[in-house]
This record gives C-alpha cells, sequence and structure tokens, in this order.
C-alpha cells in the first residue's frame, strides 16, 4: 500500500504491566455485561442500523468478518481494518455514552477499582510520553494541554508534575475534576497546543469526524495523542472473534495499522509517531485460551505459548513492540501550520 509504514518508531517497554492490573477480571465481564445489555436498549433495533464505508480509509469495500453479540463486523479489502457494518445512528451511540449504566459503572466502579495500578502503569507513562514529544516538537515554553473527556484527574495531574506545560485542561470531563483548574466544555474551550484522546477512538460512529474536531481545537502545527486498538496486533489476529475483551459499542472500530495512517491522511494530520508499545498480547492469548478450549492457535503459535516458558513469551512481546504487531497503538500527529 502506497505510504505505508513510512512512519515507525520502534518501542519496547516492560513495566511488569498484568492485563489484571488495568481490566480486574470481576469488573471487566461485569462492565460487558452491563454494555451489551443498555447497548440494546439505546443503539436501536438492528434494522434501522445504517452501513458506512471504512471508517479508516473511506473505501467500500465491505467484506463480512464475523459477528459478536449481536454486532456484524466487516473487514476492508482496502486496508484491513475491522469495523461494525451496519452499525448505529451517532445520536444513539451518543446517549448511550450519556445515559447508560454502563457509562456509569465504567467511571463509579471500573476505572476506580483499578485507579492505583492505570496511573503507575498508564497515566505516568502517557505523561511521560507526552512531555519527551512535546519537547521534541514544539518550541513553546509553556504550551496548553487538554484531554478528552477524562475518566480521572490522574492523566492531568501526571502531566502538570512533568513541569513542561502551562494549562492543563480536561476537556467534557466524565467526572468531578477536584483541583483541575479550567475544566471545561468544547464550546468554551480556548485553542490548545497539545490534546490527548486516550482509548476514545475505537467506539466512535464517525472517527473521521471526531479527528476533525479535535485537530480543530490544536493551534496550528499542535499535537494530537491518541490511544487505541488496532486489528493488526497478533492477539486479535489470532483469537479473531474469540477475543473475550472486545465488544460493542466499546470497539466499533479496530483500525489496522494501515487504516489508522490513511485516516490521519484523511484528516488532513501529519503523522508523526505510530508505534505499538503493547506488553499484554501473549497474556491475553494465554488467558483465552485457558478460557476457551474452542480457541485454535496458528501453527507456528502453539508451541511458542504452550511449550516454551516466560523468557520465550517476554522476548516475543518485545519483537511485537518493535515491529509494530501489537494491539496497543499509540500516535501522534500534529495540525499543519499555514
Amino acid at each position: 500500500m502506497s505510504g505505508s509504514h513510512r512512519i515507525t518508531k520502534h518501542t519496547v517497554l516492560s513495566s511488569g504491566l498484568h492485563d489484571a492490573d488495568i481490566r480486574p477480571p470481576a469488573l471487566l465481564n461485569e462492565f460487558k455485561r452491563l454494555s451489551l445489555r443498555d447497548a440494546a436498549h439505546f443503539l436501536g433495533d438492528p434494522s434501522t442500523w445504517h452501513p458506512v464505508p471504512c471508517t479508516a480509509c473511506g473505501q467500500d469495500a465491505p467484506t463480512p468478518a464475523f459477528v459478536k453479540e449481536g454486532f456484524p463486523y466487516t473487514q476492508c479489502g482496502h486496508c484491513d481494518s475491522l469495523y461494525v457494518n451496519p452499525r448505529p445512528r451517532t445520536d444513539a451511540v451518543t446517549r448511550y455514552y450519556a445515559e447508560s449504566e454502563a457509562s456509569r459503572y465504567r467511571v463509579a466502579q471500573f476505572s476506580e477499582a483499578s485507579a492505583p495500578q492505570r496511573r503507575i502503569h498508564l497515566a505516568r507513562s502517557r505523561a511521560s510520553w507526552i512531555a519527551q514529544v512535546a519537547d521534541t516538537h514544539l518550541e513553546l515554553e509553556e504550551p496548553a494541554y487538554g484531554d478528552w473527556k477524562p475518566y480521572s484527574a490522574a492523566i492531568l495531574e501526571e502531566v502538570s508534575e512533568q513541569g513542561r506545560f502551562g494549562a492543563c485542561i480536561g476537556i467534557e470531563p466524565l467526572v468531578p475534576l477536584d483541583g483541575v483548574a479550567g475544566a471545561t466544555s468544547p464550546e468554551t474551550l480556548p485553542r490548545l497546543d497539545v490534546i490527548s484522546a486516550f482509548e476514545k477512538l475505537e467506539h466512535q460512529s464517525a472517527p473521521e469526524q471526531f479527528l476533525h474536531r479535535l485537530s480543530e481545537q490544536l493551534n496550528p502545527g499542535g499535537l494530537l495523542f491518541l490511544t487505541t486498538r488496532t486489528c493488526s496486533g497478533f492477539d486479535l489476529q489470532v483469537l479473531w472473534d474469540k477475543a473475550p475483551y472486545i465488544f460493542v459499542p466499546e470497539h466499533m472500530n479496530l483500525l489496522s495499522i494501515e487504516g489508522l495512517e490513511l485516516l490521519l491522511q484523511r484528516c488532513g494530520l501529519e503523522l508523526i509517531e505510530l508505534s505499538t508499545p503493547g506488553q499484554l498480547d501473549v497474556e491475553l492469548v494465554l488467558q483465552a485460551l485457558a478460557a476457551d478450549p474452542s480457541v485454535v492457535l496458528p501453527p507456528f503459535a502453539k508451541p511458542l505459548l504452550t511449550q516454551r516458558g516466560p523468557l520465550a513469551h517476554q522476548d516475543f512481546q518485545a519483537f511485537l513492540q518493535k515491529h509494530r504487531l501489537s494491539s496497543h497503538v499509540r500516535l501522534v500527529a500534529r495540525r499543519p501550520k499555514p
């Protein structure tokens, strides 16, 4: 594909992170149950859903991939992205996130229960990443930073502690952000120099519109930081429709690495970094294999995962990170200057 793999960062991270640290199993199962139940209520009858072209590259070359919990996933014949198609109306999805019990549970129980570990393994490392990239690509002394719909004040506090930024703002925060100045809605938000949106792209009804909205909130030359899941990652390629942690409406878009590049291009954004520093692919496949005997491993993966020990697993996870084959992807894009 033209332009593919031009922007690469060979990132290898190991912080001792385990899936249960950030997704306690009992709470994840309850969150999934509530999400699927509330989706049936808020998202309308499937007969009312509408077909869409690929939410990454915009091409209309769909091939049915699988149906999961009643939601049909399509794979794009151009960029290989996975996306729910047909899909619910945008206003129905917006209402789901604003009013559903699942959304309240995410904030009140799911996120709070793992808050200390999420702060150590996610917020702190993300804040360091943001500051390092800003040092390289921004010449401003005190750039203004905002995080899109934060679940807690942790990322804003961690970014503030880096000492690199002036204002640190929660944009449409999903919880009261005690002690964080300037928490605001987009209507009253000033232009920012840096915006982050972590784990938001995968559940957008219209990813292109979402990125345009964020880009418009940036000053020219400003930076956009994203994290999301990619279907190009090892665990999703192996587990496919049997991945137990993938469900709608949380994962309406599982875009490929190539699809993510094309989406940013379509939005007029300059790609600075696209890396996959995920630490959990091997662990997630082993968990799924233990829980579901129907999971079939590819021939090359079976001896690696079932007959080799932890050292082989660690080395393989590092290989996945280095070569953009993990399912956790992080991106940095810049709004061009005139």
